[in-house]
């Protein structure tokens, strides 16, 4: 029966039409698989995939068997029932999934997607498949070129060029877009920029970016071009004009389009400098009260005076930065502070006491400085000032000669397989080269092999030796492919891990509860100084430090601080930061809150608010 069936199925192949399928990758370049559609059902041809994949095959009579030699995976294909399985598993196999014809195999491209993990996105006729989905992550501007980077290797097709933009899809935008360009969501994984001027533009592709290039050919000059209006319309004409150095002189030398548009820019910028000052003025005046606003209260908790010191800040209007004290060997606390000089700063997330090195995640503008297993609460301010509290889940993999690698450390001295270091750590660093392959990268390359301390923006990645067979033939100058997994659309710039969360919009009071009991009793139920960070119905942050360590005031518990940002009011989330000894509220050059013999002078990590640049 079955075999009749799968006869059947090829027999009516001549009412197959054709889709395009594309696959897009991190390190894999962008290819169009040979496909048919049969009965709404879109089928991949097996040895395109096979092939392009790497896959190990091993065929029998009836059966193909498929394996995934990067986690061991099999799809296993019957050429008799026309079914196809994931794992052996029957509750991931897929029926009228296997069809040949003109003596190719066909799979159903629903089971190629489980096997795989991978998403798909359509448009029209055009299919894009993929297992992350692309992102815009840099966008350079400058008068003459505007360059948008991906995540992934970007197929042409992603692309559709409009008169005034273009889009992308599949693509979500990751980056902070300059005021000159216009960009909207045009629906789910489409997204368009509009860009003044965009028919003087040239667009090339390289592999991550998309280039436009202002060709000075295709700028319309303006109507009063002639030499014959030179002399004599001098004040209809726009065009710039460069007198000689003669006093009087009547020669002028007509500016060309390339030079109009850049004195068009430049006058812009000034502009914008000189409304910048008047707003830079104004702040002066308003930013105490406006901007950044300080309180030190007295708190009535039961009966009970607790001495609280309160700062409200605008995220849009001041910069919010997670600061490092000389990562990996910090100094005293107000004296690196003092340095420093944020206009207001707490302590941050908690920290190993006895290594002075974070413990959680941590992301400092853009960049991961720090990652942990846990499933912590985080607060996080996204590329446009917006702060939230959220769980993140972050996975950090790398590909090194297209191998795979996931980072398990960073910025530590604690044991992993493959590792990180950044030039924000200042600690030493044990590794040997006896134990760890040392890449020094920077900008995406390895620029050397070997242990070298990184500075600026590279980056130390260590592997342990055990991996050297995959990697074997690995050269300065090789790509080196970093990727990001976040569970949350979030396009963070800034980001913090503590716990527990004290007040939240997102979950249900029987959620909050499971929170707390997720904590040691200590930080639960003692009573002792607290560090609190809460944004507001009006998205302002606040920073609250509660003193303690006194002989009338030992300090709240987490009930206590529910109870306390109740009588604040106005919260919608908030979130505790290291407490106890760490607890600091630095303000005006100075610490604040009440420090007992017991407070601890280094601390690895603030939260700083600056005046915006």
């Amino acid at each position: 029966m079955y075999k009749k069936l799968f006869l059947i199925l090829t027999v009516l192949f001549s009412i197959l039409s054709f889709s395009n399928i594309y696959y897009i990758g991190i390190t894999k370049e962008s290819t169009e698989f040979n496909n048919m559609l049969f009965s709404n059902k879109i089928y991949i041809d097996v040895e395109e995939f096979v092939k392009f994949f790497k896959l190990q095959q091993f065929p029998s009579k009836n059966i193909v068997y498929l394996s995934n030699p990067e986690n061991n995976d099999i799809l296993e294909l019957d050429l008799i029932k026309g079914t196809a399985r994931v794992n052996f598993n029957i509750n991931r196999a897929y029926s009228s999934a296997v069809i040949s014809k003109d003596e190719k195999l066909y799979v159903w491209l629903d089971a190629i997607k489980d096997f795989f993990s991978l998403k798909s996105f359509r448009l029209n006729d055009d299919i894009f498949i993929y297992k992350s989905i692309p992102r815009v992550i840099k966008i350079e501007y400058s008068f003459n070129k505007i360059i948008f980077t991906l995540s992934h290797l970007i197929n042409e097709k992603m692309l559709k060029i409009e008169k005034d933009g273009f889009l992308i899809f599949p693509a979500i935008n990751e980056f902070p877009v300059p005021a000159d360009i216009d960009y909207k969501v045009v629906s789910d994984n489409i997204i368009k920029y509009t860009i003044k001027n965009f028919e003087s533009y040239d667009m090339t592709i390289s592999k991550r970016s998309v280039i436009f290039t202002l060709n000075e050919s295709k700028i319309n000059p303006d109507e009063n071009n002639s030499t014959d209006n030179k002399a004599n319309d001098k004040t209809k004409s726009s065009k710039t004009v460069y007198k000689s150095n003669t006093k009087k002189s009547e020669e002028s030398v007509q500016a060309s389009p390339l030079e109009q548009k850049l004195n068009e820019i430049k006058n812009q910028q000034n502009t914008y400098v000189k409304s910048q000052k008047i707003n830079n003025n104004q702040e002066r005046i308003t930013l105490d009260t406006e901007l950044l606003k300080v309180e030190n209260k007295m708190i009535d908790l039961n009966g009970r005076i607790i001495p609280v010191h309160i700062a409200r800040i605008n995220p849009k209007e001041l910069e919010i930065k997670v600061l490092f004290n000389n990562l990996g060997s910090p100094e005293d606390a107000e004296k690196f502070l003092n340095k420093t000089k944020p206009l207001i700063a707490i302590n941050a997330g908690y920290f190993d006491v006895s290594t002075l090195e974070p413990i959680g995640k941590i992301i400092t503008e853009g960049k991961i400085q720090h990652i942990s297993s846990y499933l912590r609460p985080c607060f996080i301010l996204d590329n446009y000032g917006n702060p939230v509290i959220k769980d993140i889940v972050m996975e950090y993999k790398i590909y090194v000669k297209d191998v795979p690698f996931w980072i398990k450390a960073i910025n530590t001295a604690w044991k992993g397989d493959v590792k990180l270091y950044t030039s924000e750590y200042k600690g030493k660093i044990n590794e040997s080269e006896d134990d760890y392959i040392f890449l020094l990268i920077e900008n995406g390359y390895i620029v050397h092999i070997g242990k070298e301390r990184p500075i600026k923006d590279q980056r130390l990645l260590l592997i342990d030796k055990k991996y050297k067979k995959y990697i074997s033939d690995i050269n300065e100058g090789d790509e080196v492919i970093f990727n990001i997994d976040i569970n949350q659309k979030i396009s963070i710039k800034e980001m913090v891990e503590g716990g527990p969360l004290v007040i939240t919009d997102d979950l249900m009071q029987e959620a909050l509860k499971e929170e707390k009991l997720a904590y040691s009793s200590s930080i639960i139920n003692r009573k002792t100084p607290r560090t609190i960070v809460a944004i507001d119905n009006d998205n302002m942050v606040l920073f609250i430090v509660v003193d303690g360590y006194m002989e009338s005031n030992p300090g709240i518990n987490y009930d206590e601080a529910q109870l306390l940002l109740e009588k604040i009011g106005n919260i919608k989330q908030a979130m505790m930061l290291d407490g106890g000894s760490s607890s600091i509220f630095y303000y005006n050059g100075k610490v604040l809150n009440y420090r007992s013999e017991n407070w601890r002078n280094k601390i690895p990590a603030f939260l700083g608010v600056f005046k915006k640049k």
